[in-house]
């Protein structure tokens, strides 16, 4: 556990008196309550991570993600000291350990999919009206309904999945972060699904639709802000190294992402789907 204002490790968060009262304990460091979002109401949390403060973040990536995995530290030792556990069993330990981060990446994947779906409809429409020619977007709106959400479900899963575990990677083993952090991996991938609560903002456009494209393009735009910053104020690599890694691996998934749908498309051509790679980067005019 870490002062959220410092970052300064910390044995307790609080101490609780025997009339269930509890003081915050104050940091050794800094001088102030180490986490001061215990005694917040979640409302309040959630305003706050809106708002990109680092206590927040900080409060929820590092105390309370440690707090609720220690519950399970005790289960995981005696399944391995035993090794009688089925798979099964595992993986429902597994589950229950990563309840809250699996409910989110659940609720994150579903909400990237429906999204996906209705900007890629609003953009086919867009192009049709402008007579503008694109053999992805034929390919895929040609085909039955059904096939174009397993098209942009796979597309979705790849990538977020390929983008999630690239930053990991990165800040971990690149940038030598985490090494003194509980935890570590799980830590960042909190981080970024935090960061992508910016993209729930968009079901309130498919309400009230507007200008769709360029409205969603703004948000994206907001979502990859969010999680620049978010980043910044749980690693604290400086916001160049920051940039450097998220415009590093956006180009990588991109590029990775795209090839392989489009060898999906083209059921495994792949110099026809190189060809159509460059041309859809060359005219921006692409299936993101």
């Amino acid at each position: 556990m870490l002062c959220v204002s410092c970052l300064a490790p910390t044995d307790s968060l609080y101490i609780t008196y025997s009339n269930k009262h509890i003081q915050l304990t104050q940091c050794t460091k800094c001088h102030k309550p180490v986490d001061k979002y215990v005694e917040r109401d979640n409302v309040i949390l959630f305003i706050d991570l809106l708002l990109l403060k680092s206590g927040a973040y900080r409060h929820l990536v590092f105390n309370t993600l440690e707090i609720n995995l220690n519950k399970y530290k005790e289960i995981d030792s005696q399944t391995n000291e035993s090794g009688n556990g089925t798979i099964v069993t595992k993986l429902r330990q597994w589950w229950n350990k990563f309840d809250l981060l699996n409910r989110l990446w659940i609720l994150l994947l579903t909400f990237e999919i429906y999204l996906k779906c209705a900007t890629e409809e609003s953009r086919y429409a867009h192009m049709w009206n402008r007579s503008t020619d694109n053999i992805h977007l034929d390919t895929v709106h040609m085909r039955s309904p059904q096939f174009q959400y397993i098209y942009f479900t796979i597309y979705s899963l790849l990538d977020i999945i390929l983008f999630h575990h690239l930053i990991q990677y990165v800040v971990i083993h690149v940038y030598n972060w985490g090494h003194d952090v509980k935890y570590a991996k799980q830590v960042i991938s909190y981080t970024i699904l935090l960061s992508y609560g910016a993209k729930i903002f968009p079901v309130l456009m498919l309400i009230w639709p507007y200008d769709t494209i360029i409205s969603m393009d703004i948000i994206k735009g907001v979502a990859n802000l969010y999680i620049i910053e978010s980043l910044r104020i749980v690693t604290n690599l400086s916001y160049s190294n920051i940039i450097k890694i998220f415009i590093t691996l956006t180009i990588i998934r991109i590029v990775v992402v795209k090839l392989i749908m489009l060898l999906f498309l083209t059921k495994g051509n792949l110099p026809l789907a190189i060809a159509h790679l460059i041309n859809t980067l060359w005219t921006s005019q692409t299936i993101i």
